[in-house]
C-alpha cells in the first residue's frame, strides 16, 4: 500500500492536505487551516470541505487497489453540520463497500476541537491500468458509467 507522498498530488500541496494514516480500507487525512481557505465569513470554504471528503475517500480505496488498478470518482455526497473553524480539520474515511468496479467510503471530518463539521461519501470507479492510462480512458469510462 503505498501512501501519498509530497509531489504525488500537487493540488494537495498546493491547499495543504497531508495523509496522516492509511490503513487497508481506511484513512485519515489533515489539513491545516489556513487564509486561503477561508470564504467571506472566516469560515473554511465549503469547496474545501468537499475536496477532503473526496480525497480521503479516495486515499482509503487507493489502500485496496493492486498495483494492476486505478480509481476514480463517479459519485460525491457532502453533508455540512457546522462551519469549519480551528487549527484544522481531520478527515476519517473508512470503506463501506469494495466490489470489482466500485468502491464507496464513507467520511466524518472534525475540526480540532474534535466537532463534527461535515459527513460525506464517494464512490469510486474501480479499473485497471492498462485501461486507466489508456488514450482511450475517458471515452472509455463515460461508456462504463452510461452503461452500468
Amino acid at each position: 500500500m503505498k501512501r501519498t507522498s509530497k509531489g504525488m498530488i500537487p493540488f494537495w500541496d498546493y491547499i495543504g492536505i497531508e495523509e496522516a494514516l492509511l490503513d487497508k480500507g481506511y484513512a485519515e487525512l489533515k489539513i491545516t487551516i489556513q487564509p486561503q481557505l477561508l470564504q467571506g465569513r472566516g469560515t473554511v470554504h465549503g469547496g474545501v470541505i468537499a475536496t477532503l471528503i473526496d480525497a480521503a475517500v479516495g486515499s482509503a480505496v487507493r489502500s485496496s487497489l493492486s498495483e494492476e488498478e486505478s480509481a476514480s470518482t463517479v459519485e460525491l455526497k457532502v453533508n455540512y453540520t457546522r462551519p469549519g473553524i480551528g487549527d484544522y480539520l481531520v478527515a476519517k474515511s473508512t470503506l463501506s463497500h469494495r466490489g470489482k468496479t466500485l468502491a464507496v467510503g464513507e467520511v466524518k471530518i472534525e475540526d480540532s476541537s474534535g466537532k463534527l463539521v461535515a459527513l460525506g461519501s464517494a464512490t469510486y470507479m474501480i479499473f485497471s491500468a492498462e485501461k486507466a492510462f489508456s488514450a482511450e480512458c475517458s471515452c472509455w469510462l463515460m461508456n462504463e458509467i452510461i452503461v452500468s
